[in-house]
């Protein structure tokens, strides 16, 4: 317990160190209206519409990040075996390993996986 009081301590100490040093060495300039306004090779933007957005891509986007933050969520997997509660780590990563690959049929059998239909 103490361990992961210790992880949680210097995650928070380092993130708030990083955007301190963000905040202090980015650029204070003041932003004018012509960086503020579209460009597109020289002419103005006369077209308010756009291109539809594709929902087969944001939902393919969704899926790859939720993906890859069980591989991430994974990663830490060994450590937490190597503690006294091995065969509940265990049964975590089993269950984790199975809601992942049951997630997985399920998107493919939907038809979200493919990209052309």
């Amino acid at each position: 317990m103490l361990t992961i009081l210790y992880l949680i301590a210097v995650t928070f100490c380092l993130v708030f160190l990083l955007k301190v040093v963000s905040l202090l060495l980015a650029e204070q300039t003041p932003l004018m209206r012509e960086e503020l306004s579209p460009y597109e090779c020289g002419f103005e933007h006369h077209n308010v519409s756009r291109i539809p957005f594709s929902l087969r891509y944001f939902f393919l986007t969704l899926i790859f990040l939720l993906f890859d933050l069980e591989i991430v969520l994974m990663l830490f997997m060994p450590y937490v075996i190597l503690f006294d509660y091995f065969l509940v780590s265990i049964l975590l990563l089993i269950v984790f390993v199975y809601i992942l690959y049951m997630s997985l049929i399920y998107e493919w059998s939907d038809g979200t996986l493919e990209w052309l239909s």
